[in-house]
């Protein structure tokens, strides 16, 4: 009888550490990381977290930390291939988990005013315009790569979850990646 109770303790004890792997793997943010149905042309080639050996995510996502305070962040980074590889950048999509949408507005203050932001690209192009993705009103932010192209990143909070994607030199298909968040 004592070895059948511990087979059922046995049985429950890992079917709680299978759950609560889970669960850590969805609270890190991963799980709204585009894996999935990515626009023409993507791939995924990396997912990082804090748990992802060799990263330190902090300085991955140092351009929100600023002159204001945004308290703890936890980020996750999808890396995509879009192009030949080593002819074209790769595209990223970052989430930062931060504890309100006061800190998530402040982070998107943070990286706005980066010192690489303050001109525009190129003479007659803004550096920052809006768009719509799922619903919401976006920062659009217009980079230079390049000779004279563009890259078009995308910025916006859903609540405390601060959403910058990295696109690249095709607006409508960078806009596509945005979705794919689905925030």
């Amino acid at each position: 009888m004592k070895s059948k109770n511990i087979n059922y303790i046995l049985f429950i004890s890992i079917a709680l550490i299978a759950v609560s792997g889970c669960v850590a793997e969805k609270s890190d943010g991963s799980a709204v990381v585009p894996k999935d149905n990515l626009p023409a042309g993507f791939s995924l080639l990396a997912v990082k977290t804090a748990s992802t050996q060799g990263v330190n995510i902090t300085e991955e996502i140092e351009d929100f930390y600023g002159a204001e305070d945004i308290g703890p962040a936890n980020a996750t980074v999808g890396i995509y291939k879009w192009g030949e590889p080593g002819e074209s950048y790769d595209a990223k999509v970052t989430l930062i988990a931060l504890e309100d949408v006061e800190n998530a507005e402040t982070a998107i203050s943070n990286y706005r005013s980066l010192p690489e932001f303050k001109n525009p690209p190129y003479k007659g192009i803004d550096r920052f315009s809006t768009a719509v993705v799922n619903g919401h009103e976006v920062t659009e932010i217009r980079d230079a790569v390049g000779g004279n192209s563009l890259r078009y990143l995308y910025l916006w909070n859903n609540g405390g979850t601060v959403v910058l994607v990295e696109g690249n030199g095709d607006r409508s298909r960078s806009l596509e990646l945005a979705s794919a968040t689905g925030l």
